[in-house]
């Protein structure tokens, strides 16, 4: 168990790095965020896990902060850092039931076309974190393409 989580902490290590940097540099964040979704796919492939197997996680991540990022983003415009908790904290309880029902579905559905959807640790770890990356990112490209940038303080 600590090497699988060693292995999810050293895929985490450069997001987290790069993510810092974007923000200390005020880089646009919604395209390198989007970029960073690379960093735990080739993790997953370097461990020699399955993508389709964590193609229900990498759904749930997608949606789950891809929609979560919407209220965050939105609150933080209107009401600064408190706005963007309270919509982050009440976003994520939303979400988290929105992409549930979806994961739940789409390993379902893998299931009956007798695909392995994986439920180890690894996978489903860095399956989410790609997911997470890949929705927000794409929110916040949108959301910067449509005029909307968040400030930096």
């Amino acid at each position: 168990m600590i090497r699988k989580a060693s292995y999810v902490g050293i895929v985490a290590l450069p997001v987290a790095l790069i993510g810092v940097l974007a923000l200390r540099y005020q880089l646009p964040i919604g395209p390198i965020v989007l970029g960073l979704t690379l960093i735990p796919i080739v993790g997953l492939l370097i461990a020699k896990r399955s993508l389709v197997g964590s193609i229900p996680d990498i759904i749930f991540g997608a949606i789950d902060t891809g929609l979560l990022t919407i209220p965050a983003l939105w609150g933080g415009i209107l009401y600064g850092v408190a706005g963007a908790i309270a919509g982050g904290i009440i976003g994520d309880a939303i979400t988290d039931a929105i992409a549930g029902f979806f994961e739940g579905s789409i390993a379902e559905w893998l299931q009956k076309k007798g695909i392995d959807e994986s439920r180890e640790s690894v996978t489903t770890s860095l399956g989410k974190m790609a997911g997470c990356l890949f929705g927000s990112g794409a929110v916040l490209t949108i959301a910067l393409l449509i005029g909307i940038k968040p400030e930096f303080g």
